[in-house]
């Protein structure tokens, strides 16, 4: 192939994630010639309704979808935590690009307050004064009720700019964006005089399942597909892998209070003291599942298949009601 169709969403961050991935092609493919095809989807279309109300994570992705099994386009870039857990028959994610940033961040105007800690021993925030988040996920809805205890969340659609203007106006004293959408569209660096941006730790805060991964769809067993195999990284795949088999077990979308975490822990991070996630002297697979008000860690050895394992037992283990581990887990939700 000598020219490849993209198609994007095109919203400014959608079009700034359909560029890194012509900007991938470029480089491991010399003289290819891609074009942005952009498509309006589902999801840009119903502004007046809470995401959550929508009812599948196809909202952003199934006219992505019919353009490539229709012949329009060759390629559709997605944020890989607006796929439906199921893609369309025929279809293959050909590649995923390095992960960004997995954080969300509080975002408040410039010097606003922030909410309350729950058993704050700093006496932080502003007393019990009502903070109003805005945010449509329940994920965030459920986590920003568990981490503060002044906050009341108010349904909030719009891309980035939209969402950042309404916080400018007035009409929320806070949201929650993902770090990586900020990061890639320059956000903290050119709005730092208007507003604060407080990242939120992920052992807290557990990001949405294979957020901050940018995924690359196609018609399986296509000539696009095959270009798509020398800008995929193979750390993100099995973490991609990984966190799409826990919601898939689960049965879980946006609809549904729900996340999922996979990373490496490396060998000299857990030598080092950098991190106690795990007692092991060689790099593991970590992964942290929630489902409602449940959630477990369980760890493993690094490969696609023990992520898979992990996945499944990890889902069984949160939608059980039962106290007893399932996988011969200890009660931190910690394989042996």
């Amino acid at each position: 192939m000598n020219k490849v169709r993209i198609g994007t969403r095109g919203s400014k961050l959608a079009l700034r994630q359909a560029a890194l991935v012509q900007e991938a092609l470029s480089c491991a493919c010399g003289d290819i010639v891609t074009e942005l095809v952009i498509l309006r989807t589902r999801g840009d279309q119903i502004q007046d309704s809470p995401l959550s109300e929508l009812g599948d994570k196809g909202v952003f992705a199934s006219e992505l979808e019919q353009a490539l099994l229709a012949g329009q386009i060759d390629l559709a870039v997605h944020s890989a935590k607006d796929l439906p857990m199921r893609l369309a028959d025929g279809l293959t994610t050909a590649a995923v690009l390095p992960r960004a940033d997995v954080r969300d961040v509080l975002v408040v105007p410039k010097g606003g307050r922030v909410p309350v800690m729950r058993r704050d021993a700093c006496g932080s925030g502003d007393g019990g004064h009502i903070f109003r988040l805005g945010t449509g996920s329940r994920r965030r809805q459920f986590l920003a009720g568990k981490v503060w205890e002044n906050v009341v969340c108010e349904e909030i659609r719009g891309n980035v700019d939209t969402r950042l203007k309404k916080l400018r106006e007035g009409s929320y004293d806070g949201i929650i964006l993902a770090k990586a959408g900020l990061d890639r569209l320059g956000i903290v660096f050119d709005e730092e005089e208007a507003f604060d941006f407080y990242p939120l730790a992920p052992e807290v805060f557990l990001p949405a399942a294979c957020q901050g991964i940018l995924a690359v769809e196609a018609v399986e067993g296509s000539a696009a597909a095959g270009l798509c195999k020398g800008i995929s990284d193979a750390e993100t795949a099995l973490c991609y892998a990984a966190e799409r088999e826990a919601l898939a077990q689960m049965s879980a979308d946006c609809s549904e209070t729900a996340a999922a975490w996979c990373r490496i822990l490396r060998e000299e991070e857990s030598r080092n003291g950098v991190s106690a996630e795990t007692p092991y002297g060689a790099d593991r697979l970590v992964l942290d599942v929630m489902y409602a008000d449940r959630r477990v860690r369980m760890t493993g050895l690094v490969s696609e298949a023990e992520g898979i394992r992990l996945a499944r037992c990890a889902a069984q283990k949160v939608k059980c009601r039962q106290e007893k581990a399932a996988c011969g887990a200890t009660d931190n939700g910690t394989e042996k």
